[in-house]
């Protein structure tokens, strides 16, 4: 199935690469012959050049205003001022000062989930409208008044199933890229793999090839979406592919590649490992490629040179700031190639990027320095942000008392325990009458926002999406309790190791660095256990952190017991490479979306009170077991369990990838309240309050 791949003449494209003459295939093979970096400089100094600007944006993830739908308000501080209203006023204030035909705008991925905005019309009520054709996305109409010339597919366009990414696609009038995405069904690419933009610029005809690529952990985190579906090609395999077809066709070569900067050495690139993260390995063994446009990390990385080892040419990189907080201008001279060289441009001439005299400029236009919003794109998207705004701040329940996320991370909190008493009770209910009855249920939750609050008194569905961020649906499986005691201690590997009786730091003893999180672990990879009694001693050596593992009734948990290991969607589908969990025998996956679920939950008791959920069942310690101590641990340590570096990697994940909300070491959350005593007796291990930048 071609789907919309006629678009840019893909198809007439690669139908006539089979027939080329000889004379075009000579010039291709002196085109990858070694040059320097500056060999397709002018041929005389007053050789003309072309300016083209390229504007980009990354992981916008449904933010096209500067509101915060969790706070019910705008974003004050100046780093977090965002969204496309403003990052479509910087776009037109460049196509006013260099003319439409020389401004191309292009989006890189992961748009349509984030905010309750895309929620609504993702998977909330206005879904169906969106899959009838009866309305349009509202990231579609956004990118439609704007005027984007071409988008990529990120992984989190996935989430919501192929219908609705389907609808979204065709509600686009530009075209949504995914050259490395495969249907099983015909062995084609499912989306558009590329496609050309033709402009003249002050007179001279120009072609702009863009490729599209997507990080293939998609197969895992939305396996429930496109497994039998869909294949994801490695991103270098895919770059080596259609490269050469686009570069027989454009003067220039762009790559809207979602996907962040790798640590896999060139050398040992294996293309069968399906890497998550590939970007400087697509810049450096991949040539004919002028810029690539970064992304999925959520990192703020304007601009980076490589030099490709194949050609030895530059190769320009810039990742925009995710959420709007930025739009990246990339400004391109192009001049006259070699093979060229007329003394006046012409409609035949051929051109390439200057990496000479002048060579590319990136500038990024941050949201905290425009000051006015699109009123085209406000206009278009107001009554949608509206309808998302008063969903929100729909009422649902009563809370006894106030709940708070902040210190989630590091200690046993009721607010987690919710998540883990729903999720249980679902499950629980689900299995009556089965032969798993019978079995003790293990919930997992993660602190994905250190900033949800549920306050005393009235809660609103905006309460319960600030604690639950993303869009995940409720699994089951089985594991033993030796399987269990790994998966517990490969999420121990979240805390850094301090000497023996050492106090804890929250502001600096989290988020550790691992061989495949080499930004540290963030907040959403780290797991809270229901069910069980548990305590992570972080002076010992990871692998051998969890002591006093017992059932949720303080009787032994044996190595070949069995449990019922409940999890999100992501976790059990590889997310964050936890041991066992993707592999074992699933006993429950009914598509429940945790956060309705909650909401749910929360709607038919009306009141939310922690005398109903919340069993304070694991702590930090820093000092070994005394003799004196009641700690029964029937299972022994284990090897550490080692991260795979290759499929299902998490690598360039952030606090805030994925999704979404702003988690992680390097978020604010003010005064650390509470130093509590973990452990009792003179081995208590205390938590420092300690201001967090």
């Amino acid at each position: 199935m071609l789907r919309r791949f006629i678009r840019g003449g893909a198809l007439v494209a690669t139908l006539a690469l089979t027939a080329t003459c000889l004379s075009t295939a000579a010039l291709s093979a002196a085109a990858v012959l070694p040059a320097s970096p500056d060999s397709t400089g002018p041929a005389e100094a007053s050789t003309p050049s072309v300016e083209l600007s390229l504007m980009a944006t990354t992981d916008v993830h449904g933010h096209v205003f500067n509101w915060d739908y969790f706070a019910n308000s705008e974003y004050t501080r100046p780093a977090d001022i965002l969204g496309l209203s403003r990052s479509a006023t910087a776009i037109d204030e460049v196509r006013a000062a260099k003319g439409n035909d020389s401004v191309i705008v292009v989006d890189n991925g992961d748009s349509i989930q984030g905010t309750p905005l895309t929620y609504y019309y993702g998977m909330g009520p206005g879904r169906a409208g969106v899959i009838a054709g009866d309305t349009v996305h509202p990231m579609a109409k956004a990118y439609n008044t704007i005027g984007y010339d071409a988008l990529v597919v990120g992984n989190h366009e996935y989430n919501y199933g192929l219908e609705l990414l389907g609808a979204y696609e065709s509600q686009l009038d530009a075209p949504l890229l995914g050259a490395n995405v495969i249907d099983e069904s015909t062995g084609e690419s499912y989306h558009e793999p590329y496609t050309l933009i033709n402009r003249t610029i002050d007179g001279n005809d120009i072609t702009v090839g863009v490729i599209g690529l997507v990080t293939p952990g998609i197969r895992l985190w939305d396996k429930q979406n496109v497994e039998g579906k869909l294949e994801f090609e490695d991103m270098v395999a895919a770059a080596k592919k259609w490269v050469p077809i686009v570069k027989e066709q454009a003067d220039v070569v762009i790559v809207l590649a979602h996907t962040g900067e790798g640590t896999q050495p060139n050398a040992d690139y294996d293309e069968t490992a399906l890497y998550e993260n590939t970007v400087n390995n697509i810049a450096s063994l991949v040539p004919d490629i002028d810029v690539i446009v970064a992304g999925h990390t959520h990192r703020d990385r304007p601009s980076t040179i490589y030099t490709n080892e194949v050609s030895g040419k530059k190769v320009l990189v810039t990742q925009p700031n995710y959420w709007a907080r930025s739009v990246n201008e990339v400004t391109l001279n192009l001049i006259p190639t070699s093979a060229s060289t007329p003394s006046s441009a012409s409609a035949g001439t051929e051109w390439a990027v200057d990496w000479g005299q002048k060579a590319p400029v990136v500038t990024p236009h941050y949201g905290k320095d425009i000051t006015a919003e699109n009123p085209a794109l406000v206009a278009a998207l107001s009554e949608q942000h509206d309808t998302a705004v008063n969903y929100v701040n729909t009422p649902i329940a009563t809370s006894t008392q106030p709940l708070s996320a902040a210190t989630s991370y590091y200690e046993d909190t009721p607010i987690l325990d919710f998540i883990n008493f729903v999720q249980t009770d679902t499950v629980h209910t689900a299995l009556q009458g089965s032969g798993y009855a019978s079995l003790p249920i293990v919930s997992q939750a993660s602190p994905f926002s250190r900033t949800a609050v549920f306050p005393q008194g009235e809660l609103t569905i905006r309460d319960l999406s600030a604690l639950y961020v993303f869009d995940n649906t409720l699994k089951a499986v089985t594991l033993t309790g030796a399987q269990l005691k790994d998966y517990l201690e490969f999420s121990a590997r979240y805390f850094k190791q301090v000497e023996v009786g050492a106090p804890f730091d929250p502001a600096t003893g989290t988020n550790a660095v691992s061989s495949n999180a080499p930004n540290g672990i963030p907040d959403y990879n780290y797991d809270v256990l229901s069910g069980v009694n548990y305590q992570i001693n972080i002076s010992a050596p990871v692998g051998q952190r969890i002591v006093g593992l017992t059932r949720a009734d303080g009787t032994p948990l044996a190595a070949e017991d069995k449990v019922i290991f409940v999890s999100n969607n992501y976790r059990q589908n590889g997310g964050g490479d936890y041991p066992h969990v993707s592999t074992a025998p699933v006993v429950y996956d009914e598509q429940a979306e945790i956060r309705q679920l909650l909401i749910n939950w929360s709607q038919k008791k009306g009141v939310v009170d922690p005398a109903d959920f919340f069993v304070k069942n694991w702590s930090l310690r820093s000092t070994v077991p005394s003799e004196e101590e009641d700690v029964v641990d029937p299972i022994a340590p284990t090897a550490a369990p080692v991260p795979s570096d290759g499929s299902g990697s998490t690598t360039a994940a952030t606090p805030a990838a994925a999704a979404l909300a702003t988690t992680g070491a390097s978020d604010s959350h003010g005064a650390l309240l509470l130093a509590i005593a973990l452990l009792g007796g003179a081995a208590a291990l205390l938590i420092r309050r300690k201001e967090q930048a």
